[in-house]
């Protein structure tokens, strides 16, 4: 990993989403400039819509160069595209129907099929991708559960220790409803060249303190376990998250 990961807090959970969204404008602008493509990983979750909402708007709608986007998922539930549990149809309700990301370039979970084939599917779009983006994953953004989990890693879970060859994974069992989920793989993650975290609320204070004070120990904090090795993790908090810190 390139050093320690860069904290910073905000008084509000909208102080945090508009500084997230500018964040990910600011990285994905400066991705486009430089190789004329940008690979977007998103998430799901309830902060998720409000960063979503800033990105569309001008002035950051006018700044990312969005027909050079490629859009995946970090993690996604095995629901119909047009299940309320979807983190595709959030992303598209609130991001992809707003901006002109090419409809080729956006990459759902194929989750009409088994777990293990729509795992498949996915590691093998999501290799293709990283081989036409330099090997990397320009922005991966990412939230954390109170109990540590990120994307669909949860803590003792056999995917934490997935092989590294590995670039997705069927999840079964989730203690989050659904059950079932497709998850990028650790070592998926940790091709990002940044790596956000985006989390609000008391519920994650003790968790936060843990994965940033604590010991290392990503089979307890999975979170802990995104540590790009050429890439830039950044924790940003609102103040109720960052509370125990």
């Amino acid at each position: 990993m390139a050093g320690e990961p860069e904290v910073q807090t905000y008084a509000t959970l909208e102080a945090l989403q508009a500084a997230a969204a500018e964040r990910v404008a600011t990285l994905a602008e400066a991705a486009g400039r430089s190789r004329g493509r940008v690979l977007l990983a998103v998430s799901g979750g309830s902060v998720t819509p409000g960063i979503f909402a800033r990105l569309v708007a001008p002035p950051l709608r006018d700044r990312v160069p969005w027909p050079a986007v490629s859009l995946i998922w970090c993690d996604e539930r095995m629901v119909p595209f047009n299940s309320p549990e979807s983190n595709y149809r959030l992303a598209r309700e609130t991001l992809i129907a707003h901006v002109p990301i090419p409809s080729l370039q956006v990459y759902p979970v194929a989750t009409y099929v088994s777990p293990e084939r729509a795992a498949e599917i996915y590691h093998q779009q999501v290799a293709a991708l990283l081989a036409a983006h330099d090997g990397q994953i320009d922005i991966a953004l990412l939230g954390m559960g109170p109990d540590g989990h990120t994307a669909s890693l949860f803590p003792g879970f056999p995917q934490l220790d997935a092989p590294p060859d590995r670039l997705a994974l069927p999840v079964e069992g989730s203690p989050k409803p659904p059950p079932s989920r497709i998850t990028l793989s650790p070592a998926a993650l940790n091709r990002a060249a940044h790596a956000i975290f985006v989390v609000a609320g008391a519920d994650k204070a003790l968790r936060v303190r843990d994965a940033l004070r604590g010991p290392h120990d990503p089979h307890t904090i999975p979170a802990q376990i995104v540590q790009p090795p050429h890439g830039h993790v950044l924790w940003m908090l609102d103040r109720a998250a960052a509370g125990a810190l």
